[in-house]
């Protein structure tokens, strides 16, 4: 699920952060920076901190103060720069989905890898219109305007798995998700069937961890690693807390994700497999997936997770 509440962007963090080390790197305070390029501390400390975005140009003559040689890391802040400040598309939402929801959809767009583990629901990017409706129900608080707009929002991030250049999604789910009747039976094996469909495209990777993995691969949070296409690479890891989302794009920390996204892989079925799953539920229409008696020997025999018994849990 996208991030809520209010935080700095992604962009403009990074932006930020990549500043502060090019002026440090040039030997000047940013007293002594902001003397000599004519800008005021407020102005260039809230920079440094993410809190206000700069447009291109004047993030080129920036870069020429600090003395940034041409090369990958201008093109990339540049380019950070250029997507932050060429908006337009959030406009309908502005006022029902947070700052945080809008950044984390923007990040969507402009990624060529996602991947994504869930414990408890389908990830986003798959749900179905009935579905999620189910799951936004759930939440009394939500009026039923804003109910509306957040599915609105739901569905349109979808429009990027089906766009000219769909980004490369590998969804880790957990096998328990498949069973977690969310809206009724026809809601549930309506949104199977969407799984399996989506499992058959080219760039989607489905992997479903089954439950003999293990708890030590079912207690990490849910969490999306978005990966953005060059040239302003950067990978984010938005984790799922029990109130709001948190991004995370120190380098080191999301090396870690990265490490427990892939021992995560390690304890799931294959791709075939996991089809093979998702396929025979969809196969026992009408009946509800809780009552289907799951003949597991197929696709148990083909793939079964590595690691099985053991204690340890992702770092």
């Amino acid at each position: 699920m996208p991030p809520s509440g209010t935080q700095p962007s992604v962009r403009l963090r990074r932006i930020g952060s990549a500043l502060r080390k090019a002026r440090e790197a040039s030997g000047m305070t940013i007293e002594t920076a902001c003397r000599r390029y004519g800008r005021s501390k407020g102005w260039l400390s809230t920079l440094e901190n993410g809190l206000h975005s700069i447009e291109p140009q004047e993030l080129t003559d920036l870069l020429d103060f600090y003395g940034v040689p041409p090369g990958p890391l201008r093109e990339s802040l540049l380019h950070l720069a250029a997507r932050t400040n060429g908006k337009g598309w959030e406009r309908p939402y502005e006022g029902h989905i947070s700052a945080a929801a809008l950044d984390f959809m923007s990040l969507e767009q402009d990624s060529v890898l996602i991947r994504n583990y869930e414990a408890c629901v389908v990830p986003g990017l798959m749900q179905t219109y009935d579905y999620a409706r189910a799951l936004f129900s759930l939440q009394l608080s939500e009026t039923a305007k804003r109910t509306g707009a957040l599915l609105d929002f739901r569905m349109d991030r979808q429009r990027i798995m089906t766009g000219p250049h769909p980004p490369h999604f590998i969804s880790v789910i957990s096998e328990s998700v498949l069973f977690h009747e969310v809206g009724g039976p026809e809601v549930m094996l309506g949104q199977i069937n969407r799984i399996a469909e989506m499992a058959r495209w080219s760039h989607v990777h489905l992997r479903i961890i089954p439950q003999e993995a293990g708890i030590y691969l079912g207690i990490a949070s849910p969490y999306v690693l978005l990966t953005l296409r060059p040239p302003g690479a950067l990978t984010v890891s938005v984790l799922e807390q029990f109130a709001k989302s948190v991004f995370v794009d120190n380098e080191h920390q999301v090396a870690e994700h990265e490490r427990a996204f892939e021992q995560l892989l390690e304890g799931a079925l294959d791709e075939e497999s996991s089809l093979a799953l998702v396929e025979e539920l969809a196969a026992q229409q009408p009946a509800s997936p809780r009552n289907v008696p799951r003949n597991r020997r197929h696709w148990r025999q083909q793939r079964r997770p590595s690691g099985q018994g053991q204690s340890h849990h992702p770092r």
